[in-house]
């Protein structure tokens, strides 16, 4: 964009501006569009020295400038200061990301940068703590600084940081010993400090998923994470004036215990969000971002309507103080009014003439008009070229080299035209071609220029290159769901289902060992000997499943256990004589990628994600072999299985074979087939659409080209499943959701299937464990990575109340969007549907259940995709894999009623395009709620960010993905022992089936080899079960002296030094691997000396000579003898300085 702005800056109008710019206090800028206004700001704002900040109706129009923004300047050079709407609204829980890209701009604030600030109505308005007590409550910590390791936590707490166990997010910290862990906001990594005493001895990054240090740092920087922070003195204040205010007034006891309650969570520093309405009780004059910002320039985008929601805003306000009796008695000032909204600049930017008091010389009339969209006439545009030619500057700007060349072949030199290079500038009023894919296409009169983007030009979908970029850093990826908590349930290989109590450290004799606790049926209970830990794993069903505990000693379990692998026998024999059909049959292999395949991925607008690459590698690496491909790609909705599919199928028609796409429903195939069409058209490829809404007549020819070979794609329900269809050369087979075809089907995809390839679809996400199970016998593709730069989904938890939803629903009316009401109860849906409708009254209102015909429901869904219905009031019912990226505001009746894994798809079905997505979780006001939904409610509220509910959400989720692949019935299996114990049998039963391995029950156990040793982690060094546990798991894997030397680097990083006693525990582990290994078979021990006897075998094979020189080496109290035909090695320990283990262990790994 840079040559356009030097060109228009030159021009005498833009220096008219700078100039009425910079003389007047006050400037009008009127008939403007929102092209012309950015040009304008970034104008002004490169030619000023401060930072600006640009003031917006609403919510919605501040993402969408700041979008624009985004693309247009260096990604620093933009700010977003996004403010909830809801100002007086009790939330239970919302969502952190506003609020955190709320503190990043005050951060940049405080750091001077300059840059253009994004805000809306309720941003300029809230009332904030002064910028000065932000200064002072920046805590700065560097080496060699002394720390005080009680009250610093307290003050982090204070801050709205989290203390865990292990920091996995943003806004977590850890304490363990002398080491402090710590994610704040605005940094990519974690930091770790390690102190020696209270000095800080050194700062480095570490890894979120290893949880290993990284890089050194010599400072960090910490913000608090809340916009009301406050010190012991500021809440003291607060109490003072409160009891001034109760001691003057006459309070009704609802209001005396709310206040109370208030005080309380002050204190405890709970649900600070919603008590910031505190901030001008503490201090006399709060500020807003005007203040932050001092002096600086404010661009009020359309006044008018910025008055207008400042008039709704006090509505509400007005409405709060009327409907809270005597609580705002306290003194509570919430906004600043607009009219006292004091700066240096005001700059107004309006479509249509603003009826405030101008003059000529504060006034900047734009003439100019909307850009003209050519859609594809090439004729048209030159015709236009001709017209202007010699007296109007024209910009063409191009994305890329490739489509600017592709452009001068079409004009054909009909017209003349410069082509502009890095060094060259635009040339007045002629045609002027260029490379610049962040453009804005404008015509303006003023200057007598036009701007045209590849837009303009060629009709395509406008492409939504989101920019945005979250300030919340990457979490922990959800790997690790399995923490064992105190009375978690937990199966045991042999003794099958108990409860874990915790890590129990005993001494037997002379050693001391930490053992695993658990209860059984009854009064049963069992301590496990934590080097057993492999037996154990934590017990994983269904949501809401309670499994049975079973009695110690009892058949139960075998039986149990006996049952399910003879199932597992079963499932494994069918995957391995399908896998063996598909290896036997000849199926076509398709050629290596081409130039036409690399063009047509190059179209793609977003960046693909790193599981998209790869899944498509690994389809087109199946669709080379000979072998006919059958690969299961899951993947979320929204994560981009359509684009993979998109790509194979393309590939299959540039090899001259037809494809055949299969979805459930009409609304999916009506979807499928548009995203295709659109895709496709400008590469010739002719694609068809199979239907209940596609007539007969048409039916019929369709048919007739198909069996021609004319129709290339063809996308429908089972209608293609019909006999009636049939290809001229079908090649590739794509099935959206195979598990929700009926048996008969089914049956029918089994026969095409036979030697063609096959892509399967699903959007309910696997266990990874699962993909590893069944790796050598079905080949899939998981994509677990969101897609990038997507705005996060704004979740707000609140009793539910009418006029919240009313809002909600205007708000998302006035953006021209689509609103999904979820209620779950077929019986009143109609009178819920009609209570919208009069909340409501301009929205066009339906509704959808279950238990309406396949046909009326479909009806529905079509009606409202095609946008004849603003809100649709629906059953859960709302498909899976259903994309309607209009709609980005849910409301859920009753979110209490719904289980974690279906909140987390239905929330799912919000937030799939490039606006900020809206999911309000509501409950009935005053309900009475169980313990249950209370438990439930928590966890949603963690739902609003990336938190366990979600991990919950996806675990749930994924044993129903097992269910799907597998066969449903197994669902019963699987909870019955476990989904992770089921998928090791399943696993080991493949393996043995192929040949691959020996049933267990067949191996003659060899006994281990082990020597006794303290094996326990002391309660200074790690106190939480669930972290002992992880080291005790790590200790048993080691395999070598490198694993033990990375595992001592890596506690020592976490935990500080570890003892001796868990060293030589980690020794003994080794030791026990290398015995298993060297053969040793028994082990003597006498009060002077120890000896490891070899077994026949490997005494045979030792290199005496070798052996004996490397004993020297190591220890001159190492000797040998020879009985028995056995190889004894015997150590004196009584002359040792260090356990005899450190020296068997470097003798075995040198044998």
């Amino acid at each position: 964009m840079s040559k356009t702005m030097d060109f228009i800056g030159k021009t005498p109008y833009f220096k008219d501006l700078l100039k009425k710019f910079k003389v007047n206090d006050e400037l009008y800028i009127t008939n403007t569009n929102d092209n012309i206004s950015l040009l304008m700001l970034i104008y002004l704002f490169n030619k000023s020295n401060e930072s600006i900040l640009i003031v917006t109706p609403n919510l919605y129009k501040a993402q969408k400038v700041y979008d624009s923004l985004t693309n247009l300047l260096d990604e620093d050079q933009v700010s977003f200061y996004p403010q909830d709407e809801f100002i007086t609204t009790e939330m239970l829980a919302m969502s952190k990301e506003f609020k955190f890209e709320r503190i990043n701009t005050i951060k940049k604030i405080i750091e001077k940068e300059k840059s253009i600030v994004v805000t809306n109505t309720t941003g300029i308005l809230k009332y904030q703590l002064p910028i000065s007590k932000w200064e002072k409550a920046i805590i700065r910590v560097s080496n060699g600084e002394v720390v005080d390791l009680d009250t610093f936590p307290k003050q982090l707490i204070s801050y709205g940081y989290k203390r865990e166990l292990t920091v996995e997010k943003q806004g977590e910290f850890s304490l363990r010993g002398g080491i402090l862990d710590i994610f704040p906001l605005n940094y990519e990594n974690p930091i770790r400090i390690d102190f020696f005493d209270d000095e800080v001895d050194s700062i480095r990054y570490f890894d979120i998923n290893t949880q290993r240090s990284t890089i050194k740092t010599k400072e960090v920087v910490i913000y608090p994470l809340y916009e009301f922070f406050y010190t012991d003195e500021d809440l003291d204040i607060i109490k003072e004036k409160i009891n001034h205010v109760t001691e003057n007034n006459t309070l009704n006891d609802k209001t005396v215990a709310r206040i109370e309650s208030d005080i309380e969570n002050l204190e405890n520093h709970n649900d600070i969000e919603k008590l910031s309405r505190y901030i001008s009780i503490l201090v006399d004059n709060p500020e807003t971002i005007v203040d932050y910002l001092g002096n600086n320039t404010v661009v009020y985008m359309d006044y008018k309507k910025i008055k207008d929601s400042y008039m709704e805003i006090v509505r509400d306000i007005t409405d709060w103080y009327q409907n809270t009796e005597d609580y705002p008695k306290i003194g509570f000032d919430l906004i600043k009014d607009i009219n006292y909204i004091y700066n240096s600049k005001s700059l107004y930017l309006d479509v249509f003439g603003d009826s405030k008091v101008k003059t000529k010389a504060n006034v900047v009339n734009v003439r100019s008009k909307e850009t003209t969209l050519y859609n594809n006439n090439i004729h048209m545009a030159i015709a236009d070229f001709k017209k202007y030619d010699k007296y109007t500057t024209f910009i063409v700007a191009f994305n890329s080299d490739k489509s600017l060349k592709q452009f001068v072949n079409l004009l054909d030199d009909k017209v003349s035209y410069s082509i502009i290079g890095r060094n060259d500038n635009i040339q007045e009023k002629r045609i002027n071609l260029i490379v610049d894919e962040n453009s804005v296409s404008f015509e303006l009169f003023d200057i007598n220029t036009i701007l045209l983007t590849e837009d303009n030009l060629f009709k395509r979908k406008e492409l939504k290159k989101a920019k945005y970029k979250s300030s919340i850093k990457d979490a922990k990826k959800l790997t690790n769901v399995e923490e064992l908590k105190k009375g978690d349930y937990i199966v045991h290989y042999d003794h099958g289902i108990g409860r874990f109590l915790g890590v129990v450290t005993m001494t037997l004799g002379k050693n001391t060992n930490d053992y695993i606790y658990i209860a059984y049926k009854g009064d049963d209970s069992l301590y496990i000997p934590i080097e057993n830990i492999k037996l154990i794993q934590k017990f994983i069903g269904s949501e809401g499943m309670k499994p049975r505990l079973n009695k110690l000693g009892g058949a139960e379990w075998a039986k149990t256990k006996q049952r399910v692998k003879k199932k597992i026998k079963d499932i494994a024999d069918k995957l391995i004589k399908i896998y063996a059909a598909r290896e036997s049959a000849q199926g076509f292999a398709f050629s290596k990628d081409t130039d036409l395949q690399i063009d047509f991925e190059s179209d793609f607008p977003y960046q693909e994600t790193v599981d998209q690459l790869s899944a498509i590698e690994d389809i087109k690496k199946d669709m080379e072999s000979t072998m006919p491909m059958d690969r299961l790609l899951c993947g979320d909705v929204g994560y981009g299985k359509t684009e993979v599919a998109l790509r194979a199928a393309f590939k299959a028609v540039l090899d001259n074979k037809q494809v055949a796409y299969l979805a459930p429903t009409t609304v999916l195939t009506r979807q499928h087939y548009y995203t295709f069409k659109d895709r496709l058209d400008k590469h010739g490829i002719k694609v068809e659409l199979l239907n209940r809404f596609v007539t007969k007549a048409k039916q019929r020819k369709i048919l007739e080209q198909i069996k021609l070979g004319n129709v290339d794609i063809v996308i429908g329900t089972h209608r293609i499943l019909s006999a009636d269809v049939a290809f001229s050369d079908l090649g590739l087979l794509i099935i959206d959701e195979e598990q929700r075809f009926g048996v008969e089907h089914k049956e029918k995809i089994k026969e095409i299937k036979i030697n063609i390839d096959v892509l399967s679809l699903s959007a309910t996400p696997i266990p990874r464990t699962l993909q590893m199970a069944i790796m050598g016998v079905k080949s899939m593709s998981l994509l677990e990575t969101p897609p990038a730069n997507r705005y996060p989904i704004q979740t707000y938890v609140l009793e539910r109340n009418d006029t919240i939803t009313r809002d909600a629903i205007y708000r998302e009316l006035a953006r021209d969007g689509q609103v999904f009401y979820l209620y779950n109860k077929v019986e009143d849906i109609n009178i819920v549907a009609n209570k919208i409708q009069r909340l409501v009254p301009e929205a066009r209102v339906c509704f959808a259940h279950g238990k309406m015909s396949r046909i009326n429901l479909e009806n529905v869904i079509e009606s409202f995709l095609d946008k004849e219905f603003d809100v649709l009031v629906s059953t859960t019912i709302i498909e899976t894999g259903i994309d309607i990226p209009n709609a980005n505001t849910l409301l859920i009746h009753d979110s209490d009623r719904l289980g974690l894994s279906q909140l987390y798809q239905i929330r799912g079905r919000v937030g799939r395009s490039d606006r900020i997505a809206y999911s309000y979780l509501m409950y009935t006001k005053n309900k009475q709620l169980t313990e249950e939904a209370i438990k439930r409610l928590k966890v949603i509220k963690e739902f609003t960010e990336l938190g366990s509910g979600f991990k919950i959400a996806i675990r749930d989720l994924s044993i129903r993905g097992a269910g799907d692949i597998l066969g449903s019935e197994q669902s019963g299996f699987m909870d019955s022992i476990g989904i992770d114990l089921y998928l090791e049998m399943l696993k080991d039963e493949i393996a043995i089936q192929r040949g691959e391995k020996v049933d267990p029950e067949e191996i003659p156990q060899t006994p281990i080899i082990k020597v006794q040793v303290n094996k326990f982690i002391d309660d200074n060094y790690v106190k939480n079960d669930f972290i002992k546990i992880e080291i005790h798991r790590k200790i048993a894997n080691i395999q070598s002296k490198e694993d033990i030397n990375s595992l001592v680097e890596e506690l020592k990083d976490r935990f500080g030094i570890p003892s001796k006693e868990i060293i030589l525990y980690m020794y003994e582990k080794l030791f026990e691997h290398l015995a298993t290994q060297k053969g040793i078979e028994k082990i003597r021990e006498t009060k002077n000396n120890i000896t490891f006897i070899l077994s026949k075998e490997q005494s045979n094979n030792v290199n005496g000579e070798y052996l004996f020189m490397k004993a020297n080496d190591i220890s001159k109290f190492i000797r040998f003898t020879y009985r028995l035909e056995r190889l004894n090695i015997i150590i004196d320990t009584i002359k040792l300085d260090k356990h005899y283990l450190y020296y068997i262990v470097e003798l075995l790994e040198n044998m």
